[in-house]
């Protein structure tokens, strides 16, 4: 290694010079001594005895005098100040201490880094809080998903290399056994802060747990919160947003579950009605993604939820464009007669807001459901350009576009899109393969699989769900019969009167016979 890292210092190997913002600073023969003996024993009381072996020499012999005089002269050339020494603190009475941490040139990656950490310096305080904070760390680890691991670096500044997610400075100060921090939330790419509270932590107690679970709920609340009128047209629709929260946090494609505990907490500690749209939205993560696995009047109980939610909520976010983007979408998937209300809310956020892909997907699904499939592929591209690296958002979008596609019974755009979904995130051939399969020739060896695995409450269940899902939005029954086709092929081996009479019947509803439009009253 070339360099070394203290605090905001490079020093060169030999310790002849160093740098801090283009400034050189040059050490003489006894600084560059004593320098060598503090990092050679960081943390370590080092009496002005020892100091004085290692800088004297037969021809410049020097006294405990002398050792006070060079260390005041070192800490003026190092930028130290003795009443708040980031470099060398002083042991009254005894000696000196080394106390920076050395920084290392590869970047620090890590989700969550607890860091920098203020007030360890006195020695009573860090042999308290050093445990705690490990502590900490590990209990955050344990709450959140593989990979996102969280480290403790004392001395982290945000000059060094890093690649992180966020940090956590904390200003610490105990009083016997009790360590109270203040803490800051950061963002870890801009520094930006997101979030300050105070903690209380005590050896054997549950602290950690607690504030580890404290710091994830405020990462939770920036990943899915307002953006403070910083909204950017790449912005996520907020039911995507609540997903990809849960799958950082929680680690799991099922991001329902983590969502309704995430929710059930923030509504507990806060009465706005905006609150009840996000909890919806998890309700409506529930149907999408554990449907199959639902009866029909389970549904209709989660959709009565989700509405009462919605309707209680709208008032108060009536000025997020984000929020009313979300009820827009959560009124047109119940289907119960709020198709021409969604429309207005979604017209109106596009019409208030720069977030261009979240409104694009939206008014994409309210066309290709009125029959305009060819404006909505328009729209849906237009998204999956403005979506970027967000994978699970372009997954997303390409979903809704081939559900247009198997709706207009277009194959060839329709395989194509498939092979593009599939490529991006494989899994898919197995969530939602089985739906957009041809329902000539034989199914592809996933859907085989399935198949083979399913009894007939199942294939019922699954047809069901795709009809819930999928078909029932779209306003003419032809669109709605080539959304369930292939399905429908594929089960046809099972009773049509156990899987696919309820399926037709739906099929063949008109629109006008579905419940009035009660939120416009």
């Amino acid at each position: 290694m070339n360099r070394v890292h203290y605090n905001d210092l490079v020093f060169d190997a030999n310790l002849l010079f160093a740098q801090r913002d283009g400034e050189v600073l040059r050490f003489t023969r006894q600084e560059r001594a004593m320098l060598e003996m503090f990092t050679q024993n960081p943390r370590r009381l080092l009496s002005r005895t020892h100091i004085l072996d290692a800088i004297a020499t037969p021809d410049a012999p020097t006294s405990d005098r002398n050792v006070d005089f060079l260390v005041n002269r070192l800490r003026a050339k190092l930028g130290d100040k003795a009443r708040e020494p980031r470099f060398i603190a002083t042991q009254y009475g005894e000696g000196y201490i080394w106390i920076a941490e050395r920084i290392v040139d590869e970047p620090l990656a890590a989700f969550l880094l607890i860091g920098p950490l203020y007030g360890l310096f006195h020695e009573p305080t860090r042999q308290i809080a050093e445990p705690l904070l490990r502590d900490v760390s590990a209990a955050f680890d344990a709450l959140t998903g593989p990979g996102q691991t969280s480290v403790v670096a004392e001395s982290w500044r945000r000059a060094a290399p890093h690649r992180i997610s966020f940090s956590l400075d904390a200003s610490l100060h105990c009083e016997g056994d009790v360590l109270h921090a203040a803490v800051l939330l950061r963002d870890g790419a801009s520094g930006r802060m997101l979030h300050a509270w105070r903690e209380v932590l005590r050896p054997g107690a549950d602290d950690a747990e607690n504030a580890a679970a404290r710091i994830k709920d405020a990462i939770w609340r920036h990943l899915v919160g307002p953006d403070d009128g910083q909204t950017s047209p790449a912005a996520l629709p907020l039911e995507l947003r609540l997903h990809e929260a849960a799958l950082i946090l929680a680690g799991t494609p099922e991001s329902h579950r983590e969502i309704e505990g995430q929710m059930a907490r923030e509504r507990f500690s806060s009465d706005d009605p905006a609150l009840g749209i996000l909890q919806a939205l998890g309700q409506y993560a529930r149907l999408v993604q554990a449907g199959p696995a639902l009866s029909p009047e389970q549904w209709d109980d989660i959709e009565d939820e989700i509405e009462r939610l919605v309707q209680a909520g709208l008032p108060a976010a009536q000025d997020d464009p984000l929020l009313m983007l979300a009820a827009a979408k959560l009124l047109f998937f119940i289907d119960r007669g709020h198709f021409e209300f969604a429309e207005q809310l979604a017209e109106e956020a596009f019409a208030n807001s720069p977030a261009f892909a979240a409104s694009f997907a939206m008014r994409a699904q309210i066309l290709m459901c009125r029959g305009k499939i060819e404006e909505a592929v328009v729209l849906y591209d237009k998204a999956i350009e403005l979506a970027g690296d967000s994978q699970e958002f372009t997954a997303y979008l390409l979903v809704l576009k081939c559900t247009a596609l198997l709706a207009a019974a277009d194959r060839r755009a329709l395989d194509a899109t498939c092979a593009e979904l599939f490529t991006l995130k494989p899994e898919s051939r197995f969530t939602v393969g089985i739906f957009l399969a041809d329902h000539e020739g034989p199914p592809p060896p996933e859907c085989q699989a399935i198949l083979a695995g399913i009894d007939e409450p199942a294939a019922a269940r699954l047809a069901h769900h795709l009809y819930r899902v999928g078909a029932r939005h779209f306003r003419a029954s032809e669109h709605r019969d080539n959304v369930m086709r292939g399905l429908l092929a594929r089960l046809a081996h099972f009773d049509p009167d156990a899987v696919q009479a309820p399926v037709r019947e739906f099929l063949t509803r008109s629109p006008a016979r579905r419940p009035p439009d009660a939120a416009r009253s």
